[in-house]
C-alpha cells in the first residue's frame, strides 16, 4: 500500500494524444498534461482512490493483488486492462516490469470495460466485499486488516461508483495510474 492512485475518464482524442507519447514519457506526461489539466478543468473525469486500490484489488477479486485476476468485471476496476506504461505483457505471457518504467503503474480500460464496471460495482454489496476482505494475507498485504481499514476502502469504492456511471454514459476510457 502506500502509493496514491487516481482513475481519469478520456475522451478518445485525449486517449490518442495520450498513446502517442512515447512509452517511457507516459508518467510524465500524466503528470503534468492530463492530471493538471484534469483536476483544474474537469473534476467529474476524476476519482481519488487515496491508498484505498490495494486493498480494493484484492476485496473486489481472490483477496490477492495479482495482475493475472481472472475476475472481470470487477478485476478490471484496478488491474484488469492493457497495461500502458509501468508493466509489459512479454508473449509468452509473462508480465514484467521495464527498468525504465518503475515508478508508476498506468492501465488503460476501454468504454466496454467501463460500461461493464458501471454496471457490476453497484451490485457488489458491503457484505460481499467484506468476505473478499477478510481472505486478505494480512503479511501480503503489508499493513492492518482491521474494520478502519475494510471501511476507508468501501467509502472509496461508493464514491467511485458516480465516475464509473459517468465514463460509463459518455463511452470513456479509463486510466489507472498510481505512483510506485
Amino acid at each position: 500500500m502506500g502509493c496514491l492512485a487516481v482513475l481519469f475518464a478520456l475522451n478518445e482524442q485525449e486517449l490518442e494524444t495520450f498513446l502517442n507519447v512515447e512509452r517511457t514519457e507516459r508518467a510524465y506526461y500524466m503528470h503534468n498534461e492530463i492530471e493538471e489539466n484534469f483536476w483544474n478543468d474537469f473534476p467529474e473525469y476524476v476519482c481519488e482512490l487515496d491508498q484505498s486500490w490495494d486493498a480494493m484489488h484484492r476485496m473486489l477479486t481472490d483477496g490477492s493483488l495479482n495482475f493475472e485476476n481472472q475476475y472481470p468485471p470487477l478485476c478490471n476496476v484496478i488491474f484488469g486492462g492493457e497495461f500502458v506504461y509501468g508493466l509489459v505483457r512479454e508473449p509468452s505471457g509473462e508480465v514484467t516490469i521495464p527498468d525504465e518504467e518503475d515508478d508508476a503503474y498506468i492501465i488503460l480500460k476501454t468504454p466496454k470495460q467501463a460500461a461493464e464496471i458501471a454496471q457490476a460495482l453497484p451490485n457488489r454489496t458491503k457484505e460481499e466485499c467484506r468476505q473478499c476482505y477478510d481472505k486478505i494475507d494480512e503479511e501480503d498485504y503489508g499493513s492492518a486488516l482491521d474494520d478502519e481499514d475494510f471501511e476507508y476502502t468501501w467509502a472509496y469504492l461508493q464514491d467511485s461508483l458516480e465516475f464509473w456511471k459517468i465514463a460509463a454514459a459518455e463511452k470513456r476510457y479509463v486510466l489507472f495510474t498510481v505512483d510506485r
